[in-house]
């Protein structure tokens, strides 16, 4: 009877020991699966937060310098970033609305003959195309003969009327670069005159009238009425990201709306 007993007590022994370890390994999991979820959690936060801080730093830098709009990834310290990518909309419209002229470092050569030193940049994360140039002069008698871009001569011609609407070879400037207005030749001195350039791109749309000469203080900027920006954040040791897209009116400093969109960026 005693050993009966004793078997019984040894049977209940192993099976107590057996549901300790089931619960234990079952509360581990638990435990463990809630820290991953918790790290999962925190680690999407972190990614909001830093594809709202994108944001902000798009508008902050377009309040410092409207002229170049944020693109590109950004860190923000050793293990987060964010990716932004702004665009420009409204005042001329579409494509028109990414180009800035610099013609602070404008020059005339070539007798006062030839205007150089001109510099066209597109400010947008995507690629724009020029068709025409519209180029004005205020003296008569002047002849437009030449426009080259970037090493290419993109005109030839003889332009003897101002405005002159030049159909030039279709140029295209990759997002955030800047190409080289090599030179516009006239047959006369141009010293004297003030000459204005406007840009008609390939989606119809078309910049406003920038003055190239007499040499300019600051850069000719499109006037838009508002930005669009996606911006994704991420941090270092995980595939997760965020992304957000606002939209900033330039006129009242506001945010008109403000979302998350469910897609990496740029």
């Amino acid at each position: 009877m005693i050993k009966k007993n004793k078997g019984i007590a040894l049977i209940a022994a192993i099976m107590l020991i057996v549901f300790i370890s089931i619960v234990v390994l079952g509360l581990s999991v638990f435990i463990g699966q809630w820290y991953k979820q918790i790290d999962i959690e925190q680690i999407e936060a972190r990614c909001i937060y830093n594809a709202m801080a994108g944001v902000n730093y798009a508008i902050w830098n377009y309040n410092s310098n409207p002229s170049v709009l944020v693109n590109g990834t950004i860190p923000i310290d050793a293990n987060n970033n964010f990716t932004v990518s702004t665009v420009a909309a409204g005042g001329g419209g579409g494509d028109s609305s990414s180009l800035v002229v610099d013609a602070t470092g404008a020059a005339l050569g070539n007798n006062n003959r030839r205007l150089i030193g001109l510099h066209i940049r597109n400010s947008s994360a995507s690629a724009v195309t020029i068709d025409r140039m519209i180029v004005t002069w205020s003296i008569s008698n002047r002849t437009m003969s030449q426009i080259q871009i970037n090493g290419f001569a993109v005109w030839f011609g003889s332009a003897n009327s101002s405005p002159a609407n030049i159909n030039i070879t279709n140029t295209m400037i990759p997002g955030n670069t800047t190409r080289n207005i090599d030179l516009i030749q006239f047959n006369s001195n141009m010293s004297n005159a003030t000459i204005t350039l406007s840009f008609v791109m390939t989606d119809g749309t078309t910049t406003s009238a920038c003055t190239v000469w007499p040499r300019q203080s600051s850069l000719c900027t499109q006037v838009a009425a508002s930005l669009t920006i996606e911006s994704m954040g991420k941090t270092t040791g995980s595939n997760q990201y965020r992304s957000v897209q606002a939209s900033y009116n330039i006129t009242t400093g506001n945010v008109s709306s403000y979302d998350e969109i469910f897609q990496t960026v740029p």
